[in-house]
């Protein structure tokens, strides 16, 4: 009984990011404020301690991966936040993750 009240706690004290396993910031975006002009989607892939990134504009960038939760890439940071969806720059930029739904 005890693990299944300890089990039921933390499934609902789960952030919406932690509960759909999106803690770290990879995947692939679409630039909602601050965006350049294209039809590019821009993405993030993690590997190990290194962060391949691409801007809406098609570039790829190789970038340090700084936390769970925080990128170097493009010469600024993004933070994904607590939503686990919306990744913020340093310039001001910000991406949303699709989640597989249909634009």
């Amino acid at each position: 009984m005890i693990a299944f009240v300890v089990i039921l706690w933390l499934v609902a004290d789960a952030s919406p990011a932690s509960a759909q396993g999106l803690t770290f910031p990879s995947g692939d975006y679409e630039c909602v404020y601050g965006c350049r002009l294209t039809d590019a989607s821009p993405s993030v892939a993690i590997d190990g301690a290194v962060a391949n990134c691409m801007n809406e504009l098609g570039g790829i960038y190789r970038g340090l991966v700084l936390s769970r939760t925080s990128i170097a890439c493009f010469n600024k940071v993004g933070v994904l936040a607590s939503d686990g969806v919306t990744l913020r720059w340093s310039d001001g930029v910000i991406w949303r993750r699709h989640l597989g739904l249909a634009k």
